[in-house]
């Protein structure tokens, strides 16, 4: 049964978690979309893309079934965070989901975790990398909307440990001058992840710039989940990662070409995941908690399928930074 989110609204508002930080749209009245976010909840990243086509997943996940709404114009990407909170993931998207709809935006699609699809429905969406953005896989929330301008919004909000994510795509068409904006910015000082990565290497970079590194110098061959001899440079680099930042937690994630079905692939894909996960853990020590494996088959596919060379690029694992160290 669906819970009343009413109530929390009132709660919220009543112990002065909203109202002081408010994004906004510079255009007139009649399409300006603002929305009224926790008082302590701070910008994190942005990233903008100017007349591009931007799918959003409209219903939950069912393989290479699932349903997208191509949004097209402009699309802006923002995340926040907010420390030191106790509100969950549905707290937070309730009542932004009531200010969506004040204001002429009709609710397209709205799921959590599991329901959603989990793990499958999560590396469907386009979020900001870590450590800007985190999603925990088991506790998240979905929300699609749209208004009658053709304007859209998704939001995805998660949290770990004491601190609350937020992340806002919006599409806005290219014949609306409307752009978001924020009355009171506050960006992420990246003091502590620039000396992470200058204690651990090019790798931890990699992860604070992305979120996710591609172990490109491992070897699957079509239809293969066989991981080769090695030794591979990157799998002993994301070893001492592990090793020295023992609260980090990495998601192997494989890829496959598209040499077969969709169902065969991901199973392919999600055993050369476990190979890897394997190698480290038998050859390299790493601890099996910080580590999980999964598998997508082809539906992230890097270039065409279509040549050799396309399909041996397509043919990889990477490895998710699935929690800030």
């Amino acid at each position: 049964m669906p819970v009343n989110p009413t109530p929390i609204v009132d709660i919220m508002h009543k112990s002065a978690f909203l109202a002081c930080l408010t994004v906004g749209l510079n255009a007139s009245s009649a399409t300006a979309l603002e929305l009224n976010l926790p008082v302590n909840m701070v910008r994190t990243a942005q990233r903008e893309e100017v007349a591009t086509v931007q799918p959003l997943p409209s219903a939950a996940f069912a393989g290479a079934e699932t349903p997208f709404i191509a949004a097209e114009g402009r699309v802006v990407h923002t995340s926040y965070s907010i420390s030191f909170t106790s509100l969950t993931p549905f707290q937070m998207i309730a009542p932004l989901k009531e200010q969506l709809e004040s204001q002429g935006y009709q609710s397209v699609f709205a799921c959590a975790d599991t329901v959603c699809g989990g793990f499958d429905f999560r590396y469907l969406l386009d979020v900001l990398p870590e450590p800007h953005m985190h999603v925990d896989l088991g506790n998240f929330q979905y929300l699609l909307a749209q208004n009658p301008q053709g304007a859209v919004a998704a939001l995805v909000t998660s949290r770990a440990r004491a601190t609350g994510f937020l992340h806002i795509t919006e599409v806005t068409p290219e014949d609306d001058e409307a752009t978001l904006s924020i009355t009171k910015e506050a960006t992420m000082d990246t003091t502590d992840t620039i000396l992470v990565a200058q204690r651990l290497g090019p790798l931890a970079q990699e992860f604070a710039d992305h979120g996710s590194v591609a172990l490109d110098d491992l070897a699957f061959e079509t239809g293969s989940s066989q991981l080769g001899a090695g030794p591979f440079e990157t799998l002993q680099a994301l070893a001492r990662f592990l090793s020295q930042t023992p609260d980090a937690r990495i998601i192997l994630v494989g890829h496959t070409d598209a040499v077969g079905s969709l169902d065969s692939n991901i199973a392919l894909s999600r055993k050369r995941a476990n190979s890897v996960h394997d190698r480290l853990v038998n050859r390299h020590g790493v601890n099996p908690r910080q580590i999980t494996a999964q598998g997508i088959g082809y539906l992230a596919p890097r270039t065409s399928n279509i040549t050799p060379q396309g399909r041996e690029t397509n043919r990889r694992v990477e490895a998710v930074l699935a929690s800030t160290p």
